[in-house]
């Protein structure tokens, strides 16, 4: 005979472990955004995962400076990586 509270509990399981791996991909993301070994490309699509947001095409966009912070890598640097991109 099947308990009612174990599909529930199933859920609950099923639920701690995405959210569980969810946290660590965000914490991955975050360490591939700024590792120095990374090349910045790959810096700056591990930020677009992060944030869930394209590199803007507009080089006097403001985000360009915050991407920069976050990823550890100078201005120039992320707009060479736009740059390439167009």
């Amino acid at each position: 005979m099947m308990n009612v509270q174990e599909p529930v509990l199933d859920h609950r399981g099923r639920l701690e472990r995405d959210r569980r791996e969810a946290s660590e991909r965000r914490t991955q993301a975050m360490i591939d955004q700024s590792s120095p070994a990374n090349s910045p490309e790959v810096r700056v699509r591990a930020w677009e995962r992060l944030h869930q947001v394209r590199l803007p095409k507009d080089p006097e966009h403001l985000v360009l400076v915050l991407i920069a912070q976050q990823t550890g890598m100078r201005l120039d640097e992320v707009l060479e990586v736009q740059r390439q991109r167009s």
